[in-house]
């Protein structure tokens, strides 16, 4: 084998390693957590920034399938899919965040993305996906738990009104575990990750659409706020090309763990640049969570 061919395979091989992919994946989609407190600063509501980001970088990934796919998948399958996976995956997770964030925080709202691996494990295993494990179903008890832990935290902490936020925040660990749990069960044949990326934040941008025309939030002048929508849609795009492949190349418990990456960047990003903190209940409650993480990711000897 020629030195252009070895290294042609090698750089192919890294491309694949899993704990690159992770880690790159995690990272990339983990930037809207901090993107989203500037993109507030300069007078972007949180659906708006949830929707154009979504119909750029879906119009891009689209495109670039589109164009690199050497035979053309059924329409049908691939626009119900994108519809309903952009519905949970995107629109719902998104919208919700970026919502609670401004009362939370960005460190708070982080933390709820190291839940839907347990979210996953349970409704995977309540249709019949995945098989009965005593181990990884104590760890779904003991990950809510310290969901629930967190909550209680932040309520004493920031009075009633942050727990009913943090609750609500709850809704985009479940709506992403049911996205990953569709996305499993009804991913068309044949499409590329490009295509199915992009329809899958196209999906999520036309469920937008309604909500942001009803709120006047379809423009918003001034150069400085365009520039951020602009480096999220990159941001965006390489990270749901990186995971799409990362899907297919990690078996779904492994690939599950990338919002722990996620929630790393939210937290290390509101400790570096807005000045937030960690409080001793947050502390004990991430440590319940990763006990149960441990649990629900154990094998059995």
């Amino acid at each position: 084998m020629n030195s252009p061919t070895l290294v042609g395979t090698r750089l192919r091989q890294l491309g694949d390693a899993p704990l690159l992919l992770l880690v790159a994946t995690g990272v990339l989609l983990g930037s809207m957590l901090p993107m989203s407190r500037v993109a507030r600063a300069e007078g972007w509501s949180p659906l708006a920034f949830a929707f154009w980001p979504a119909l750029g970088s879906g119009l891009a990934l689209a495109f670039a399938g589109a164009r690199g796919s050497a035979t053309a998948p059924e329409a049908r399958p691939v626009l119900t899919y994108s519809l309903i996976a952009g519905v949970l995956s995107v629109a719902v997770p998104n919208s919700v965040t970026f919502i609670v964030m401004q009362s939370v925080g960005t460190s708070v709202t982080s933390l709820v993305y190291t839940l839907p691996p347990l979210f996953t494990y349970a409704f995977a295993w309540g249709l019949g996906i995945e098989r009965y494990r005593p181990l990884r179903l104590a760890g779904i008890v003991v990950g809510l738990g310290g969901a629930a832990l967190l909550v209680l935290g932040r309520g004493m902490a920031g009075g009633s009104g942050s727990a009913w936020w943090l609750a609500l925040a709850l809704c985009t660990p479940i709506s992403i575990a049911a996205g990953n749990v569709y996305r499993k069960l009804r991913m068309p044949k044949g499409a590329s990750a490009s295509l199915l990326a992009g329809g899958m934040l196209l999906g999520g941008a036309l469920a937008l659409l309604p909500l942001l025309a009803a709120n006047g939030g379809l423009t918003r002048p001034g150069m400085a706020g365009w520039t951020v929508i602009l480096a999220q849609c990159v941001f965006t795009s390489l990270g749901y090309r990186v995971y799409f492949h990362f899907q297919r190349v990690a078996d779904p418990v492994y690939f599950s763990q990338f919002g722990y990456v996620v929630s790393a960047t939210g937290v290390l990003s509101g400790l570096l640049f807005f000045n937030e903190h960690l409080t001793l209940p947050m502390l004990l409650a991430i440590g319940v969570i990763l006990a149960g993480i441990a649990m629900v990711n154990a094998r059995a000897p």
